[in-house]
């Protein structure tokens, strides 16, 4: 370009003819896409960027598509490893291993949290109980983000799952103390 400036150009070109068919000239528009290829980087930069953080996150991620207020689809991140024990794979290969692995007990409040979510209401965040793929009993927050078109369709809902066992162990383990206390109390008043 002008001044060196290094610029994207998208040319075409037709042949014009004369009666017998014979090439005479080209006619040849060229557009300026700079603009729209630097974008085209900027947008590949942070489609990489933010691949390389949810890779990284111990929490996982996972998006479950919607389709006619069904889910359709469900992609998890590959952190979901060391929180539930379950490869990507794994979770591709069997369509209900997230509600396989919630401990029994829980599995009701979750089936009903997913209804209302496919209602397209947002929800609180959840605590619930899951088996690791070892047997494991863990506990987790799940925490989900709706994503609806402009005439608020939900499209689809991603969610945030963290481990927060040694949060819940402390918890009873206060609850425990705070009893152990109180007991101890009142036997001392009597």
């Amino acid at each position: 370009g002008l001044q060196g400036r290094h610029c994207w150009l998208y040319s075409k070109a037709v042949p014009l003819r004369n009666d017998r068919g014979e090439i005479i000239s080209v006619l040849s528009v060229t557009t300026d896409i700079t603009d729209r290829k630097r974008a085209e980087e900027l947008l590949l930069h942070s489609e990489a960027r933010y691949r390389r953080i949810t890779e990284g996150l111990t929490d996982y991620q996972y998006t479950v598509s919607i389709e006619n207020g069904r889910a359709v689809e469900t992609k998890h991140s590959p952190a979901c490893a060391a929180v539930t024990g379950y490869e990507v794979e794994e979770f591709a290969a069997d369509p209900y291993l997230w509600i396989h692995m919630v401990a029994p007990e829980d599995r009701e409040l979750i089936i009903k949290r997913v209804e209302q979510i496919l209602e397209g209401n947002d929800i609180p965040p959840i605590e619930h109980r899951i088996l690791r793929k070892d047997g494991e009993l863990r506990w987790v927050i799940d925490n989900i983000i709706l994503y609806r078109d402009d005439s608020g369709t939900l499209l689809s809902y991603d969610g945030v799952v963290k481990d927060i066992t040694e949060r819940k162990l402390a918890e009873e383990e206060r609850e425990k103390l705070i009893d152990e206390l109180k007991d101890a109390f009142a036997k001392i008043k009597t």
